[in-house]
């Protein structure tokens, strides 16, 4: 009688089985069984138990697939008819045997930040343990963010397998800016930390001598030049942190001063110059107070080391020079100038309106007339009755001669005559001024 052949189409291997042979399989697989083939002959397939397994094709040839549906064992029975009508029988025993069941264990949280691992283990021992990340062993170490695969072989050669995620958090990284390195101003330290996901929710500063702050950024003060140190510690929404230390130095200020020549200006002379005095200098910057009015002179500028500068308007200004050194530290001083108010006045004691285009008409002349708050000119005859009066400020043309809002002298014959000004300065002071003319023709 001929021999039931088993194939096992997942290994690729035939194997010849005598009669009553058990062949151990695994559940959930589909394999072929077979007997040599004989030209003309006829075959039947018996499964004793079709609880366990069924006929998936080839019935009634040498060869046929069955599925394996559960663990159990049955007998597999195969009867041949040959041309000749004679028969012939065989048999095997199949055990079906459940596949394995591997649990990954985590022996510690799979949940973790970056540099830090956890020991991977497969709960049993079995013959064969191929990890995703190949290892062979029954335990791994996960460093990184994945779902970790464990495929293992029992002793029926079945396969199973498990997996497990593994979440890796990441790591801030620890950064700041030292903005200001100069003594008695604020120096300010601004978190530049980062993160490639969650979120940094805490930073702490620690700046020596037991100060801690909190916050994005902080501002302190020194008052002592020198080195120092800052320790930035940032933390992660998942509490994944990190810390960062650095030394800076903090610089003595310059020390601003200027002087001026010359002491005051006044409206006759409002030029003066400024020279910066001041020691560790790298540049300056002038700001001559509430004078809007006034210019630098001789190419000069706001930020020339002795400027030069006219004044245009009476009045007390406060002078400030503020300067900064190569360490970008920065020192001012302030000094109050004065401007006098120098008053002006001209008037000639005769005149004579005979049409040679010189002399031509009387009035006052005077520094910064278009500045008074108030004028008033009046001329009287020699009774007292007034011949000219007016309060607009007189009006001269290039040679002198006054062309407007002076006394032209018509209809009134030649003689003496007195004359008044009053006037309101544009301080505010009030002057008066009188005097006699000789019109003469």
């Amino acid at each position: 009688m001929r021999k039931l052949i088993f194939v096992i189409s997942f290994f690729v291997l035939t194997l010849v089985l005598s009669a009553q042979n058990t062949v151990h399989l695994c559940v959930n697989e589909k394999h072929n069984f077979g007997v040599p083939p004989t030209v003309g002959s006829i075959y039947n397939w018996l499964i004793q138990d079709t609880s366990l397994a069924s006929i998936d094709s080839g019935n009634g040839t040498h060869q046929i697939l069955i599925d394996l549906n559960k663990a159990g064992v049955f007998q597999l029975l195969v009867e041949e008819k040959d041309v000749n009508g004679c028969f012939g029988y065989d048999s095997i025993l199949v055990r079906i045997h459940n596949l394995p069941t591997p649990t990954i264990n985590a022996l510690g949280p799979t949940s973790f930040c970056e540099g830090d691992s956890v020991l991977l283990q497969v709960d049993s021992s079995y013959l064969n343990n191929i990890w995703s990340n190949g290892d062979t062993l029954i335990y791994t170490y996960a460093f990184f963010t994945d779902t970790l695969f464990v495929t293992v072989t029992d002793t029926n050669g079945c396969l199973g397998s498990d997996s497990i995620f593994v979440d890796v958090h990441p790591n801030p990284i620890a950064d700041f800016i030292v903005d200001g390195l100069c003594i008695y101003h604020p120096t300010t330290f601004i978190d530049n930390s980062n993160i490639s996901a969650d979120s940094i929710i805490t930073r702490i500063w620690h700046l020596g001598e037991n100060s801690i702050y909190y916050g994005d950024s902080i501002n302190y003060s020194y008052f002592t030049a020198g080195d120092y140190s800052v320790e930035l510690l940032v933390v992660s929404n998942f509490g994944c942190r990190d810390s960062i230390y650095k030394t800076f130095t903090i610089f003595s200020k310059p020390i601003a001063n200027f002087d001026h020549y010359p002491f005051s200006v006044s409206t006759l002379q409002p030029e003066m110059n400024f020279n910066n005095t001041s020691l560790s200098s790298a540049s300056s910057l002038w700001n001559m107070g509430d004078d809007t009015s006034g210019f630098y002179i001789y190419g000069t500028s706001d930020t020339s080391n002795s400027p030069y500068y006219q004044f245009e308007d009476p009045g007390v200004y406060d002078i400030v020079l503020t300067i900064t050194d190569t360490n970008q530290c920065v020192d001012s001083i302030m000094q109050k100038i004065i401007m006098y108010y120098d008053f002006v006045f001209f008037m000639p004691n005769s005149f004579t309106p005979n049409n040679d285009q010189r002399n031509e008409s009387f009035g006052p002349k005077g520094l910064r007339m278009d500045h008074y708050q108030s004028y008033q000119f009046t001329v009287y005859n020699k009774w007292g009755g007034k011949v000219f009066e007016t309060d607009n400020i007189p009006e001269y043309n290039e040679d002198g001669e006054c062309v407007n809002n002076c006394w032209d002298g018509k209809n009134v014959p030649n003689g003496v005559y007195s004359w008044m000004v009053v006037i309101k300065d544009e301080l505010g002071a009030i002057r008066k001024e009188i005097g006699n003319v000789t019109l003469k023709r």
